[in-house]
């Protein structure tokens, strides 16, 4: 026992000495000290059942991590599922009344956390870090085979240390791929097959992964070029025969696998269709939204955020001449605009991305208008691997190392440039990168070392996905469309691609929508592509719940701000209310709304 912990126990036996306060004091470090010590061991035991998730936390407690990949395997899910119902049963042995706010803060983002995770992983699928559940173990978003590709492209290359972990984990893929696909064959066996266009998409990508060559393949190609550069020893021929001898005879077997459910495959393409499909769907609903709303009550909701952001977006346009047709053919229309549009070829993409990097630029001069703190690592804009761009989204983030070896990066889906209009593209920037999830990331991080470990054990969608999406409102306030009323109208358009985003996945989920009557509304109701909506909407298929995350998020965040603004009064100030957010890191919505609603104001400490 050291000394301040026997100190504290010596003033609890000396109880009557002192005052009521003096003994609430002791009351409550005493269980704040259990529960810290709780929770920062059981995230240990969590590093060590996820390799991957230890080496990104850069545990030291965990050295061998970077040499090895997650269990996929079935007995490695049941296995998880019973350390989340042992960490939810020891949590509740917690008294959370002795706690300090600070505390109970945590030990509510805890119980969430074990109580969802709990719960999906006893369920068909999949989930995430972020809470995100999927009912199919591969599908054209997810699986070893679409994560890990891109991973060990971007692989850290420092050391000779890294060029050996790197191929340790090469060699693990294909273990990884098989596991899946034992999982996959499981699922099938209780009824759980995907949809036949996911299957079609699926199999196309895979066919591709397995067709590279290693001159084309970037998860081979770009770490030699850095272990070239930095002068470190990394065998190409290794390589290329741990992918010849072990991965692609595991992704042949994942195809055929696949290829066999293709002649059960149903065209349904919402998660009803599956066993106990409306139960997994509100399981995830809750997990995503982080709040526990019926189906049929956030789909109204999304329509009414519907109804109000079209009616915005029909003023900026009347404003800038545009009054003739319907909402979307003049949305369209700004799509083939010359202005904006740029060609569907490699001088196109390069000029999207420029222009993305460009806008980053210029944005930064502003963050200080409503940001006390500034993002502190960089950031980089890149296009999606073309291996897997028919089934990526239109875009997303990858964060920074927890070591800070390489920037965060933007990656854009420039399969088809017709997709991003300049106009549309501004408020990408500003959702994965300034201020969205770039800020949000790096901001955290920073703070990160002076915090407990067990406050990276989750993130939840509507905290992260709606800070991004809140962050697109944030930009307009600070000015950044001041004399750019299309890019404001692109601002507008993405709130309402969001807003759409509610309809859609609660109506194909709880309302039994088709596939094609999802994407006739969307590209209606939201000025969409049609090809660009047709891969969201077979997102929003496998990724049950989660698109409804974002704008719920988002208007959850700025209420509570609202209530913050009317409250203080004078003494309200916005830089203020964003470290309180930004540094308390990520939590479920009622968390947050607690949190923001028990805020005095001035600087926030998290």
């Amino acid at each position: 026992m050291d000394r301040r912990t026997f100190a504290k126990s010596a003033a609890a036996i000396a109880g009557l000495s002192l005052t009521r306060p003096a003994l609430a004091a002791v009351a409550e470090s005493n269980a704040d000290e259990a529960l810290q010590a709780l929770l920062s061991r059981q995230f240990d035991e969590y590093l060590a059942l996820s390799p991957e998730a230890a080496s990104a936390n850069a545990s030291t407690r965990h050295p061998s991590a970077r040499r090895q990949l997650d269990d996929r395997s079935s007995g490695a899910k049941q296995r998880d599922a019973a350390a989340a119902r042992r960490w939810k049963s020891e949590l509740s042995r917690i008294d959370r009344d002795a706690l300090s706010p600070a505390l109970r803060r945590d030990y509510d983002i805890a119980a969430f956390t074990y109580d969802r995770y709990a719960d999906l992983l006893g369920r068909y699928g999949f989930v995430d870090t972020n809470l995100r559940p999927n009912p199919y173990v591969v599908n054209q978003m997810a699986g070893s085979y679409y994560w890990l590709p891109e991973r060990f492209a971007r692989a850290r290359m420092g050391s000779q240390a890294d060029a050996d972990a790197y191929l340790a984990r090469l060699a693990a893929f294909g273990t990884a791929v098989d596991q899946e696909t034992e999982r996959l064959r499981a699922d099938a066996a209780i009824g759980v097959i995907p949809p036949d266009f996911i299957l079609a998409r699926t199999i196309a990508q895979l066919r591709d992964l397995r067709a590279a060559q290693p001159e084309q393949s970037s998860m081979q190609r770009e770490p030699l070029a850095a272990a070239q550069r930095n002068g470190l020893q990394l065998d190409a021929a290794a390589a290329a025969r741990i992918v010849a001898q072990s991965l692609n005879p595991a992704l042949d077997r994942q195809i055929a696998a696949l290829t066999t459910l293709q002649s059960r495959a149903k065209h349904d393409a919402g998660v009803w269709a599956q066993p106990d499909g409306e139960a997994w769907y509100r399981s995830a609903l809750h997990a995503n939204a982080t709040i526990a709303m019926p189906p049929d009550e956030m789909h109204e909701l999304g329509l009414e955020q519907v109804r109000a952001i079209g009616a915005e977006i029909d003023r900026m346009l009347r404003a800038q001449g545009m009054t003739k047709g319907s909402l979307r053919e003049r949305l369209n229309a700004l799509d083939i605009d010359p202005r904006f549009a740029q060609p569907n070829d490699d001088a196109g993409r390069e000029r999207v991305l420029a222009y993305a990097r460009d806008h980053l630029a210029k944005i930064r001069p502003l963050l200080p208008k409503a940001f006390r703190t500034l993002p502190a690592t960089e950031i980089e804009v890149r296009r999606v691997p073309e291996a897997i761009e028919a089934g990526a989204p239109g875009a997303y983030y990858n964060p920074p190392p927890a070591d800070g070896s390489r920037p965060g990066t933007i990656s854009i889906n420039l399969k088809n440039t017709g997709e991003w209009p300049l106009w549309r593209l501004t408020t990408l920037v500003h959702h994965e990168g300034v201020p969205g999830h770039h800020l949000q990331g790096s901001i955290f991080r920073a703070v990160a070392k002076d915090q407990p470990d067990y406050r990276n054990f989750a993130r939840f969608s509507a905290y992260s996905e709606g800070w991004a999406l809140y962050g697109e409102r944030v930009a307009d306030e600070i000015g950044v469309y001041e004399g750019d009323p299309f890019g404001r109208v692109g601002y507008l358009q993405s709130a309402l691609w969001r807003a759409c985003r509610i309809v859609v996945d609660t109506g194909l989920h709880a309302k039994r929508w088709g596939r094609e009557q999802a994407i006739a509304w969307m590209v209606e109701n939201a000025g969409e592509q049609v090809e660009s909506t047709t891969r969201e909407i077979d997102r929003y298929c496998v990724l049950p719940g989660q698109a409804c995350a974002f704008k719920l998020g988002e208007a959850r965040i700025h209420a509570a701000r609202e209530r913050a603004r009317q409250r203080l009064g004078p003494a309200f100030d916005i830089g203020a209310f964003h470290d309180l957010i930004l540094l308390a890191g990520a939590m479920p919505m009622p968390v947050l709304e607690e949190l923001v609603d028990g805020w005095k104001g001035g600087s926030s400490a998290a």
